[in-house]
């Protein structure tokens, strides 16, 4: 029986948590994660852009979504977290 992630949270969460499911996911969407302030950070557009669609309805799924991808450290950057992230690149 295959895995269906979109009724499964703790599937989610394994992923979330695997280090090697991220390696792989940002090989094969050629996305990259990039450490900040202690958690890791990926750009929507990029995610979009993989997707084929445009960056409102990531942005959409994010926001409804952000308590269960928070609990991997993954975190959404306001404005003034996007100039520290910019100063760090």
């Amino acid at each position: 029986m295959s895995k269906d992630l979109t009724n499964s949270a703790v599937d989610r969460q394994n992923i979330l948590n695997n280090p090697y499911a991220h390696a792989g996911i940002e090989k094969a969407a050629g996305v990259r994660r990039f450490p900040f302030e202690g958690n890791t950070g990926m750009l929507k557009e990029p995610v979009a852009m993989f997707f084929a669609v445009i960056v409102q309805p990531v942005a959409t799924y994010l926001e409804q979504n952000t308590e269960e991808l928070s609990q991997n450290g993954n975190e959404f950057l306001n404005c003034n977290l996007l100039q520290e992230l910019k100063l760090a690149i």
